[in-house]
This record gives structure tokens, C-alpha cells and sequence, in this order.
């Protein structure tokens, strides 16, 4: 029995050192991924591209499909156009969120931003900043790296497991830009983004990343 118990607890042993090395694996390759995306994004000023974006309403059980353009002025300011017959575009900045329809707009804090107002900066950060910033708050993973990378987030805090169950985010072979975003949220909505053709680097109208006055 002794020499059983042993070898019980050897087996063990061997078991959790080998989940440990995988899981220490798992962490170089995840800071490696991060690192590289990082540095490709370093030196990327703006990022304008149109997008595809697919929400389904998961209590209605119906997909609604929308065109856009997505213009990201690196470190924090993201301006989305849904264009017609949505209609309506957004600004996040770092004074918060703001939106305009051509019926007019307005401009909130990131405090009064509602449910979403935990995530925006996360947002920011997905398509275009550090994204070793989001550790604290996230999960993140590297499932796959083939003519490219994909991060998965799943969020670590109360706060944001209220709004989203995960993140997925997928670059382009050159890192830097963003092909494809999934949202899932805490009630069932999913949204499928899918980016163009992304431009570095464009001349943009300041005005155009001028949100609305409150």
C-alpha cells in the first residue's frame, strides 16, 4: 500500500509539474504575442477602415447587419459611423462618449456612459493601444497565430463581466491592423465586425474626430 501511495503521489506530482510548465508556457507566448503587437503598432498614428458589422439580438433571435467606417487616432480617440439607414455615429474620447443622428447628438461622461461606460477604454485599447493594459481586467489569451494573431479577453472583473462575456480580437499578418472583432455580450447579443481594407497613416479633418458639445 505504501509503495502504491507512492506511486500514486508520483503520478501527481508529474501531473501538476507538467500543467505548470504548460501554463508558464502559455504566459511567455501570451507576453510574446503582446510584445510583438505592441511594437508593430508603435509607430501607427491613425487607422481609418470601413467594416461589416452583424449583431444578432439573442432574445429576439434576429441578426441586424450594418456598413461603416472605423477612423482611430492613436492613443484614445475612436470615431464609428454606421452609415445610413442607421445612421448614427459615435466618438470615444477621453472625456467619455458621445454620439450624433441627423436628428442631432450629444455628449455624456464616461460615468454616465451607462453599462457600456466600463468597457469604451477597453474598446480603445483592443483596436488600436497597449494591449497589455487590459491584464488587470481580462483573461487574455492566444488561440491561434496563422497569418496573424488572435487574442481572446474574457473579463476578470464584476464590472465587466455586467456587460460582456468575452472579447476576440484578430490582426493582419503585419499585426498592426485589425481584420475581425467579436463582442459577447452578458445578454446574449453578439456583434461580428469585419474591417476592409485598413489605411495607416491618412490625413483626417481634426473636426472629424470632434465629438458633439454636451
Amino acid at each position: 500500500m505504501d509503495r502504491r501511495a507512492f506511486l500514486t503521489g508520483m503520478v501527481i506530482a508529474g501531473g501538476a509539474l507538467a500543467l505548470g510548465e504548460h501554463a508558464a508556457y502559455a504566459q511567455e507566448s501570451l507576453d510574446k504575442a503582446l510584445a510583438e503587437i505592441t511594437q508593430a503598432r508603435a509607430s501607427v498614428k491613425n487607422m481609418v477602415a470601413p467594416f461589416t458589422q452583424e449583431r444578432t439580438i439573442g432574445l429576439l433571435a434576429t441578426t441586424v447587419k450594418s456598413e461603416g467606417e472605423m477612423t482611430l487616432v492613436r492613443p484614445d480617440k475612436l470615431r464609428w459611423e454606421l452609415k445610413p439607414p442607421d445612421a448614427i455615429t459615435y466618438w470615444i474620447t477621453p472625456e467619455g462618449l458621445a454620439f450624433a443622428t441627423p436628428g442631432g447628438g450629444s455628449s455624456v461622461g464616461k460615468g454616465a456612459a451607462g453599462r457600456f461606460g466600463a468597457v469604451l477604454s477597453d474598446m480603445l485599447i483592443l483596436l488600436g493601444g497597449d494591449l497589455a493594459k487590459l491584464k488587470d481586467r481580462y483573461d487574455l489569451s492566444v488561440p491561434s497565430r496563422n497569418n496573424g494573431l488572435v487574442l481572446i479577453a474574457k473579463p476578470r472583473t464584476d464590472e465587466v463581466k455586467k456587460v460582456v462575456k468575452s472579447l476576440e480580437m484578430s490582426t493582419g499578418p503585419e499585426l498592426w491592423s485589425v481584420n475581425r472583432v467579436v463582442i459577447e455580450e452578458k445578454n446574449g447579443d453578439k456583434s461580428v465586425i469585419v474591417f476592409g481594407k485598413v489605411t495607416r497613416d491618412a490625413k483626417i479633418d481634426p473636426a472629424k474626430m470632434q465629438p458633439p458639445k454636451k
